[in-house]
């Protein structure tokens, strides 16, 4: 499923993506380096750079970010996105050298199709090299290998992938890229449903009904990211206020969510062009968040039904 980065057509997406394997990797790419800040909820993150998003450390100029598969062992993907940068002459300019700001997180996919195969070096500088305003959700890049509804085992989960949304006020514009690969449901906020998650013959479990006697299907299966680029000129500190609201959309979609070996963590980014109410900000990027998450799960159908076509 085809979209555009409409909000900011100075962001750029590219993925790396691997069927056979069941992994991939995403690079967000900006134009000119823009201030953020991150929101880690849960419990057991995997993660490279995020201390300089930390309103307190002194770094105000990231030039991209890496969401990518395999777990800890997919963060060597960031060495090829800052391969690629360093070739573009991109990155924190020092007295002998300018160094891409690259922060990343990961998912763990290696439970999926392919443990020994993660993304590595070459993964990030190909998705790089293919990044673009216009770009495929679903499973495609970190999406690939991302599932729901884990918690009684993968027989039973659902496919999930990259997803992207965007919400806009009268100034305030907000877009939101996310992938889900949740050890629970995905529920619709609006009428409170489950569209992906345990399933049944009939439809899917709530996660209460085996929560208690499969607690071991937690572990270390889960995390949920997010990428949130807005226009609204916002210091570190709001920033940092901003992405932990837009945990609330994630809430809202997801459960069970935030627990010790969930890595749920969202970016926040401003291009830092319009004075706007923190607040109303706030709350359009936890919407898009939670839309964001449901439109991975549609693009993931989409796919399945279009594949489903081409069999027959």
């Amino acid at each position: 499923m085809l979209v555009k980065f409409n909000n900011f057509p100075e962001v750029r997406v590219g993925n790396y993506t691997d069927q056979s394997a069941g992994t991939g990797c995403t690079v967000v790419l900006f134009e000119q380096p823009l201030l953020g800040s991150v929101s880690v909820r849960g419990g057991g993150p995997g993660s490279r750079e995020l201390a300089l998003l930390d309103p307190s450390t002194n770094m105000n100029q990231i030039n991209a970010v890496l969401l990518t598969g395999g777990s800890a062992f997919g963060l060597a993907a960031a060495e090829g996105v800052m391969k690629y940068l360093e070739e573009k002459d991109i990155g924190y300019k020092t007295d002998t050298a300018k160094i891409p700001i690259v922060p990343s997180a990961v998912i763990y996919d290696l439970n999926y199709k392919h443990s020994q195969i993660r993304p590595g070096s070459n993964e990030g500088y190909f998705a790089s090299s293919e990044a673009k305003n216009e770009f495929e959700i679903g499973s495609k890049g970190v999406g690939t290998g991302a599932n729901c509804g884990k918690l009684i085992g993968m027989e039973k989960s659902s496919k999930t992938g990259l997803g992207y949304a965007e919400n806009n006020s009268e100034k305030i514009k907000v877009s939101v890229l996310t992938v889900c690969n949740a050890v629970g449901n995905i529920i619709d906020p609006k009428n409170s449903e489950i569209v992906a998650g345990i399933q049944a013959e009939d439809g899917y479990i709530a996660h209460r009904a085996v929560i208690d006697e499969n607690m071991e299907g937690l572990l270390k299966t889960n995390t949920t990211l997010g990428v949130v680029v807005t226009n609204v000129k916002l210091n570190k500190v709001e920033l940092k206020k901003i992405a932990d609201m837009a945990h609330d959309g994630l809430a809202r979609t997801v459960n069970p969510v935030h627990t010790m070996y969930d890595g749920d963590t969202i970016f926040v980014f401003s291009t830092n062009q319009v004075q706007a109410d923190l607040n109303i900000t706030g709350i359009l990027t936890a919407d898009a968040v939670s839309d964001s998450i449901l439109n991975g799960v549609v693009a993931v159908r989409r796919e399945e039904e279009e594949s489903n076509q081409n069999d027959l």
